[in-house]
């Protein structure tokens, strides 16, 4: 998993039945100086599913794998495999963050 910043919506006419219906954002991977207050998410970004509601300018934890893809298909018995074509999706809105800073090498240690 890792926390990123929203900067965008993308919209698909044409796409796999089985994303029918889902949400998908354009986020930016946080670096540990962006996290630790030195800077901005600067990373490519990643195209990902959000069952949540996230927007624009938001924080979230993205899960990658199979964990992205339980969490577009939540409702399945166990032993069910999701059918959902997706390599990463939101599995929580931020609120708030703190980095130690003695772990980060910096100063600053509040993301809000």
């Amino acid at each position: 998993m890792f926390l990123a910043k929203v900067v965008g919506v993308v919209w698909s006419t044409v796409k796999w039945p089985e994303l029918e219906g889902l949400k998908l954002l354009l986020v930016r991977p946080y670096s540990l100086d962006a996290l630790a207050g030195r800077g901005v998410p600067t990373s490519d970004a990643v195209v990902v599913a959000d069952v949540y509601g996230a927007g624009p300018g938001e924080d979230v934890v993205i899960a990658y794998g199979h964990a992205a893809r339980v969490s577009a298909e939540p409702g399945l018995p166990e032993g069910v495999r999701p059918s959902t074509p997706i390599d990463a999706a939101v599995v929580a809105i931020v609120d708030r963050y703190s980095v130690t800073p003695e772990f980060a090498g910096a100063e600053s240690n509040h993301g809000e």
